[in-house]
This record gives structure tokens, C-alpha cells and sequence, in this order.
């Protein structure tokens, strides 16, 4: 993630989660909701960028543990403060593009809206992390936004070069960011995991997709 980036989640914590209140989402987020409550129950769950702990609080509802990474400890420290009665949930400032420190442990694996900000260059370097904090035959999760027309951008442009897109956003105190937004279809998802991912399922659920897949 770039210094940008970075800087833009940090400032961006406590607004975050009012996009999950987005009329066009609903119906897409509940059935995501629903496929990963099925797929955790019971599992150990690595959890990569997980921002403002919105889907930790709901997988550690039904896993036996999940260790949340974030690079931010602002927007950890909003995913520490939510309630975690099982006290299954644990959490670090882990950079997503770096490998794990120790062998896997974790026998599934969650990267919620995280995808899309992953520089186009570096993505093979994140897959190879992600995959390297799970056992051989862990379940997989991944969703994102979709190229919709209906979604609105406020300024867009592509990078020929690195072959990332980039979108201008905007925070309510007025400060402006460039961040990484790429969307990522199902042939380039595919390239993507070759290496790490059997019986690999993508699915469109119109504003969204959602891929499922076994980590070899």
C-alpha cells in the first residue's frame, strides 16, 4: 500500500463503515454475510486488512478464533473496541504484502474489499503473502466491488505503466487522496491464484463479487 494510501485509511477510520449502509449494497452484503458465516463456522481464520473490524466482529461470531492484521493501528484500534464475547479475536499491525513471521496455523482465510487496493504490480507478492499464513487445504474468501455503472466516481484515471486505476476520494474534514481501485474480474483473479488456489469459485452478485477457493 502506498504512503498515500495508508494515510488515507488512518484519517478515514471512523467514516469508514457508512458505505455498509449503502441502500445499493444490501443485498449484495447480506448474501456475502450469509456465504461466510457458513464457510468460518468452527474454522481459524486469518483475516488481512481488516480495517475497522466490521467483518472480524461477525466471523468471530461463529469461528473458533480469528487474528485480525491491519497496517493501521487507528483503524485497529476501532476493530480492538468492538465486542468480542467468545474473546476469540486477536489482532496485529502486520503489512499485507509481507509474508508470515512463522509456519501457518490458520485453516481459513478472509480479504474483505481488499483486493481492489492492491497495486497491480505487488499482487502476485500479496497472494504469495496471504497464502503463506495458511495450512495446505484452508478455505479461502475474497470479495470486492464490481465495475458497476451505476457507482459513482468523482475522478478516475489509469496508469498505463504500473496498469493501476486510481480514484480521487474525498474526506469530510476536506483533505484529498489518490487511492488504488482495480477491479478484478474473474480471468485476472484466476491468473492471480494459480499457483495457490484449487477448486477455485467466483461468483457475481451484481455490485459485488465473491470467490471461494482451497489454498494448495
Amino acid at each position: 500500500m502506498t504512503e498515500e494510501m495508508t494515510r488515507y485509511y488512518a484519517r478515514r477510520a471512523r467514516e469508514y463503515e457508512r458505505v455498509y449502509t449503502l441502500p445499493a449494497w444490501q443485498m449484495g452484503i447480506a448474501e456475502v454475510r450469509r456465504r461466510v458465516l457458513a464457510a468460518f463456522a468452527g474454522r481459524r481464520v486469518f483475516e488481512v486488512a481488516c480495517g475497522t473490524g466490521y467483518w472480524t466482529e461477525l466471523i468471530a461470531g461463529v469461528a473458533t478464533s480469528i487474528h485480525a492484521t491491519d497496517v493501521n493501528d487507528e483503524t485497529l484500534t476501532l476493530a480492538r473496541g468492538r465486542p468480542y464475547p467468545l474473546g476469540n479475536a486477536t489482532f496485529a499491525v502486520h503489512d499485507a504484502y509481507m509474508p508470515a513471521s512463522a509456519s501457518p496455523t490458520w485453516n481459513a482465510g478472509f480479504a474483505g474489499l481488499w483486493l481492489s487496493h492492491v497495486d497491480a504490480t505487488r499482487m502476485e507478492q500479496f497472494v504469495d503473502a496471504f497464502h503463506s499464513h495458511l495450512v495446505p487445504g484452508a478455505i479461502a474468501i475474497a470479495f470486492d466491488e464490481r465495475d458497476d455503472p451505476t457507482r459513482t466516481v468523482r475522478g478516475m484515471r489509469m496508469d498505463d505503466a504500473t496498469g493501476n486505476r486510481y480514484e480521487a476520494r474525498r474526506l469530510e474534514n476536506g483533505e484529498h487522496y489518490e487511492i488504488v481501485k482495480n477491479f478484478i474480474d474473474e480471468p485476472r483473479l484466476r491468473r492471480a491464484l494459480a499457483r495457490h488456489a484449487r477448486n477455485l469459485q467466483y461468483d457475481d452478485l451484481g455490485r459485488f463479487w465473491i470467490a471461494t477457493w482451497e489454498a494448495t
